[in-house]
Order: C-alpha cells, then structure tokens, then sequence
C-alpha cells in the first residue's frame, strides 16, 4: 500500500485524544499499528454532529485548513459556514492520491469515513481532490446501513426526525460521560458544535437551549437523523464504492437468540451502558402499522427480525457493507483468515471469529476494560494487531 498514514474516527459521543482527562477513546488499538510502518492519528469531530459536518472537520484535520461546511449547505442548514481552523497543523503533509490515508472508523465513525471518500471525489472543497485520496476505509462496529437505536432516543421511525427534545438526546451522551452537568471545558469534553451555538456557551442548559432554538435538531443535519435508516439510506444513496480502495467491515455483536420467538437477549457480559438499547433492539423495536421510509422495506434482509442481533448499538446485519442503496455490490465474508483481498470491493468479518471473543458496541474501545471474566483485553489487541498485519501485507 502506498499508505503512510492511518487517521482514527470516533463514533458518537466520542473524543479526541485531548479530551477527557487523556482517556484514550481506542483503547489499545492504535498501539497494535506498527510504527514502522505506519504514522498514526486521531481525529477529533462533533460527537453528535451529521455525517456531512463530521468529514469536514476531518478533512481540515488531515488537510491542515480551517473548518468548511461549504457555502450551499450551511447556508441551507442555517449555520455557520467555518469552525476550527487547523491550519500548519496537518496530519499528512501533501495528502494526496500518491500519498493516500488509511481511514479506521468506529460507529458513527464508518460512515464518516465514506462520506469523506465522497465529498473528495466530488472536489466539495474544490482542486484536484479525488476518491483515491483514501486508500482503505476500515469500519468497525459501523453504523452503515443504520441502526434502530435511534428510535428508543426519540427519532420517527415513519422518518427518521428527531421529534423528542434534543436535550434528551444530548442527555444520553452526558450520562455515559458520566455526568458531565457542570460544564462544556473543551479539554474536557467538545461537542464541536460551534457551527450552531458558536464557541461562547459553556454553560450546559444554555448550550442546550441554544441547540433547541437552532435548526440542528429540526432537520437532517445531526447524528440523530444520520443514524436512523432512514438517515443512512440517503447516505448509501451519496456514497460510491472507489475501484481503487479497500473496505473492510468488522461486525461485532452480543446478543443470543431465544428458540423460536424470533427476538434476542443481551449477553450478560454485555456493558451495562449497552443493555438497554441493546434489549430494545433485540425484543421490542417494530414497524407494526408503520412502513418506514426505507426502499424495499419487509423484503430480504430489511426485515426488523434480521436486525435483532447487535453489540447493543447497532445491528450486525448493518455493520457488513452497505446494501440499503441500490449502488453497491453485496460485500464477501471474511478477510483475516487469508482470504484474497481485491479493492473495490467490501469485506466483512466477524469479530468472534478472529479473536475466540464477542465483542460488544465499546469492547472493540475503551469499554474492554469492562469485561468480567477477562480476555478481553487479549482480544481488543489481538483484533487490532490483526488489522495491522493485512494492511501491512496489502499491496
């Protein structure tokens, strides 16, 4: 591979490595890189921001530029156009189709990471930008194809709108911070959200109002939206497979199946942060009376029953490749058992297969620390370490 760079993508409700005290959001999975080989980086974007916000700001990381949302859609969205500026601070000096970057991407993070590959093939931020910037896009535990999460924390399901107060959704994120009530410190916690509130409000309940009087949760321009299928289906609809990268999906899941009731449990090792969006997912969400805004809703694998198995986040069926627009070729099982690996085209692989271990939503994280009986730290390296050894083999 021509790649001397990897660029690590948080999820949602994530950080960057200079937020929260220095706890690492990857756990140990940037260590299992080698470095030899490799220069690696973490970026650092709107933990609740849309998939359109969140490349940009990883653009301007990788790139070394301020912050541009472009013109049409800030002004379409009624935000601001720029944020942070970046600039002499580049990850990648002359990032280019010759010096292409490695994207790893986790949740929210995968498809971040395509819509990036997207907006450079279609020159958003004008120049010679193209697709084969990006070398490889490796999602793990991503939200692909959506997840039926979002409708427990107040999305339509007939929609995919966030309909509840966005101070509910921006809630769930304070609690798995744990509590985080008494400020917006940006070394801290950022929710990068100066497009909408600018960088003055510091206050929480006043950050919050100002959100709730912005456009952000009335429309498509946040996480909540981009998360639901419905929000992911339109993000397949952009997306184009590149010729010329790898894709390779790692699907994690923990929930088991009971008889023939056609629902599923939560493991009991499963994080407890998990455990209800995970039963929600696994025994409750339905579309009875609803047909979603989904193209091909109820048939193949856009059935609800094939999305009850998940890591408590997302549903496994989603994390594969993406496959609720009609653009993409279904991907092919398996990629870290020696399997010939061709670009332009996904693979997927099980995460209990490689490593002995189910993972949940936050183990392939920071949240293997978590795991009871132990082994999971083990797994955690062991899943990254392989990563590491076939990007290194790829030609």
């Amino acid at each position: 591979m021509k790649s001397k760079h990897i660029v690590f993508v948080h999820g949602l409700f994530g950080w960057g490595p200079d937020e929260l005290l220095g706890l690492p959001y990857w756990g140990k999975a940037t260590q299992q890189f080698n470095s030899e080989k490799f220069n690696v980086h973490e970026a650092s974007c709107g933990p609740v921001s849309s998939f359109h916000d969140r490349a940009c700001e990883v653009y301007a990381q990788i790139k070394g530029t301020r912050v541009d949302y472009g013109e049409k859609h800030s002004q379409d969205e009624k935000h601001a156009r720029f944020s942070d500026d970046f600039t002499q601070k580049p990850f990648v000096e002359k990032w280019s189709a010759e010096n292409p970057v490695i994207l790893i991407g986790h949740s929210a993070g995968a498809q971040t990471c395509m819509q990036l590959q997207q907006l450079l093939a279609d020159k958003f931020w004008g120049g010679d930008t193209s697709a084969d910037w990006i070398e490889a896009i490796v999602c793990v535990a991503g939200v692909i194809n959506g997840s039926t999460l979002p409708y427990m924390l107040g999305c339509d399901k007939k929609s995919g709108f966030l309909t509840g107060p966005v101070g509910n959704f921006i809630g769930i994120g304070v609690q798995m911070l744990g509590g985080l009530n008494r400020g917006l410190t940006r070394n801290l916690f950022d929710w990068d959200l100066e497009q909408w509130v600018g960088s003055e409000t510091t206050d929480l309940r006043a950050f919050i109002k100002a959100l709730e009087n912005s456009q952000f949760a009335k429309g498509k321009d946040n996480l909540a939206y981009d998360l639901t299928l419905q929000g992911c289906q339109e993000a397949n609809k952009r997306f184009k497979t590149n010729k010329n990268s790898y894709y390779l999906s790692v699907v994690t899941e923990q929930t088991f199946g009971i008889g023939p009731f056609k629902r599923e449990l939560p493991s009991l090792f499963m994080n407890p942060v998990l455990a209800g969006g995970a039963f929600y997912q696994a025994a409750v969400v339905d579309f009875d009376g609803i047909k979603p805004d989904i193209e091909g809703w109820e048939t193949g694998d856009l059935t609800i029953d094939q999305w009850r198995e998940n890591d408590g986040a997302v549903s496994s069926i989603s994390q594969r490749y993406p496959f609720t627009a009609s653009n993409h070729s279904p991907g092919k099982e398996g990629f870290l058992g020696g399997e010939t690996i061709e670009k332009g085209t996904w693979y997927y692989e099980r995460a209990e297969k490689s490593t002995g271990k189910s993972f949940d939503h936050l183990d392939v994280v920071f949240g293997y620390q978590s795991e009871p009986l132990g082994g999971m730290v083990e797994a955690h390296q062991k899943l990254y370490s392989e990563i590491n050894t076939l990007l290194c083999k790829l030609p």
